[in-house]
């Protein structure tokens, strides 16, 4: 009997794994870079400023992620489908409100800018206070760029154009560092200058966006009806809704602790280190962050499908490769804490007490780092509430009054303890809620939430061998002899694999390399459903028009057409997905 292998998926994995891992490094290494320019141009000052006030740049920057993320998740999920036009809707829905909401943002930054800064700052310290304020004016007014940025960044690469979305961010963060360095050292334009080059470096890049558009693998397009763009937008409001959720809790928290922070903790040391430690977040994720980016776009399409096999391939070697890379970083930190001090600009003659404070907030990392796959994983297979749960508990519920209280107690080193022990609890009180769960509910499997097959399924791989073909009919045959199927209905299973997989191995590759195709049919209730999937040439079976005094050996994939209910096909993951449905005792 044929079985199902890991080869085509994880030449996909690959394919997408990398361009995911180059674009979040550029984006966390320009964050990171960021606060390196900021502390070493205009003053660590500066940099402890940038680090109170960031709870409003994550409400700014909310109407680009979450609608990115929520929007890119269920665009996944009608791409597994195939429901093109259900995907279409959302994509439009998604940016046209991403542009609205961030146009608000921008407007009201005019007007709320400066008391925004003075809610974080007495009027004494009225240097920190222009730096806050500049931050913060720009980023606002500049929100429609930046959420158009992410939104559509977002889009390509679910939408089979992985490295070009990767390419993107990348060309954006190089130009961002670029133009704040010569705005701040070439214009002066002190603060003013470091926050727009973010919103420059994504302007200048959206030159990717001709090339998207012209893209011949691209499947999305855009259709512009406002009055039905609210009703298509709940789905996606939804998907969205653990992302802004986040960022609004994160903001809250943070606005909380930040504030008492700045009341309570005086010394300018002090000031110094939570600066360093605030963007010891964007040193993990230079890698990190690539990794579990993937969840979204793979784990959305795949549950679209009900490609269980993969999905839990993906999730698992996702999970594992954060896991190890974030205990190697933390062991790293652990060992140097002075050099990542020093590479932020802080310098003292004793290092210690720094040293000991990151030491302690580096062991965090683990846990959080598990918790963002949390948040990132559930909603991309449609269940919202392990990561709400994770949400609410590391964001609120945990955080603030063990923050509040261990940081009056102990000061910074109270405040670094707490978000160890606020990431750790979080992890702990989920997995367990998570496995209780399953032990009630059957149907579900492991902290993954891995779902019982509720259809009899056939699954195999072949590879891009002629003889493939014939062996691929009779395992089809034999499936359906074994399940009662009419010998009609089977024969015509049997005969669109033999069909499309000849077909394949014929055209559909340039190089002699061995090639995967896989095979799946599911039986449910009435009906067979038969994938065919290659990451061969594109083709579209369902637009084909042939010569049949020429083009006979692919004759027969319209007779095949003609004797099943329905025949589909999109290009998905950069690879072919041809469907046929045949209805049982439908003829």
């Amino acid at each position: 009997m044929l079985t199902r292998n890991s080869k085509l998926i994880n030449k996909k994995f690959i394919q997408y794994l990398i361009p995911s891992i180059l674009m979040m490094l550029a984006m966390q290494f320009g964050s990171l870079l960021d606060g390196i320019i900021v502390g070493n141009m205009l003053g660590a000052e500066a940099l402890g400023a940038t680090a109170l006030v960031s709870p409003i740049t994550y409400i700014i920057q909310m109407p680009g992620f979450a609608l990115g993320v929520g929007g890119s998740i269920i665009i996944g999920v009608y791409l597994g489908k195939r429901d093109l036009v259900k995907a279409n809707k959302i994509f439009s829905a998604t940016i046209i409100y991403a542009i609205l909401i961030s146009s608000i943002f921008a407007v009201l930054g005019i007007f709320i800018s400066k008391p925004l800064a003075l809610i974080f700052f007495d009027s004494i310290n009225t240097s920190s206070i222009e730096y806050a304020y500049e931050f913060i004016f720009i980023y606002m007014i500049t929100d429609p760029i930046i959420s158009l940025a992410l939104v559509i960044g977002s889009f390509m690469a679910v939408d089979n154009n992985p490295r070009l979305s990767s390419i993107y961010y990348i060309s954006a963060n190089i130009i961002k560092i670029v133009l704040m360095v010569l705005f701040i050292k070439g214009f002066n334009m002190g603060m003013y200058g470091a926050a727009l080059s973010t919103a420059g470096g994504y302007f200048i890049s959206m030159v990717c966006f001709i090339f998207y558009v012209r893209s011949k693998s691209r499947q999305l397009k855009f259709t512009f009806k406002i009055k039905n763009t609210l009703k298509d937008m709940k789905e996606c409001i939804k998907a969205s809704s653990v992302s802004a959720i986040n960022l609004i809790l994160t903001a809250i928290q943070m606005f909380i602790v930040n504030y008492f922070f700045a009341k309570w903790i005086v010394a300018d040391e002090d000031l110094l280190v939570f600066g360093v430690i605030a963007n010891m977040v964007y040193f993990f994720d230079l890698i990190i962050a690539g990794i579990v980016g993937l969840l979204p776009t793979l784990c959305s399409i795949l549950n679209g499908e009900k490609d269980y096999y993969s999905l839990k391939l993906v999730v698992r070697r996702i999970y594992l490769i954060t896991i190890s890379m974030t205990a190697l970083i933390t062991i790293f930190i652990l060992v140097f804490p002075q050099f990542y001090a020093k590479i932020l600009g802080y310098e003292a003659d004793n290092m210690d007490y720094a040293n000991k404070i990151i030491r302690i907030y580096v062991t965090s990392f683990i846990p959080y780092e598990i918790n963002k796959f949390s948040m990132n994983y559930y909603p991309s297979i449609e269940k919202n509430k392990p990561a709400l749960i994770t949400v609410f508990l590391r964001e609120a519920i945990i955080v603030i009054p063990l923050s509040l209280i261990l940081l009056k107690t102990n000061g910074i080193l109270g405040y670094a303890m707490a978000q160890a022990f606020n990431e750790l609890f979080t992890v702990l009180i989920l997995y367990i809620a998570i496995l209780l769960y399953n032990l009630k509910n059957k149907k579900y499997k492991s902290i993954f939430l891995f779902e019982s097959l509720d259809f009899i399924n056939l699954d195999f791989t072949l590879d891009n061998k002629l003889e493939n073909a014939s062996i691929a009919s009779e395992e089809i045959a034999k499936f359906c002899k074994d399940n009662s199927i009419s010998n009609r209905e089977s024969q015509v299973a049997a005969l669109a694999v033999e069909e499309m997989v000849t077909n394949i191995i014929n055209y559909g590759y340039k190089n002699n390399r061995e090639n995967y195709i896989d095979i799946n049919l599911k039986l449910s209730n009435d009906l067979l459903l038969l994938r065919i999937r290659d990451d061969g040439l594109p083709f579209d079976p369902t637009k084909y028009e042939f010569d049949e005094s020429k083009d006979y050996l692919t004759s027969g994939i319209k007779l095949i057409e003609s004797m099943t209910d329905k025949m589909t096909y999109m290009r998905i993951l950069n690879m072919n997905n041809t469907t046929f449905e045949i209805k049982l005792g439908g003829h």
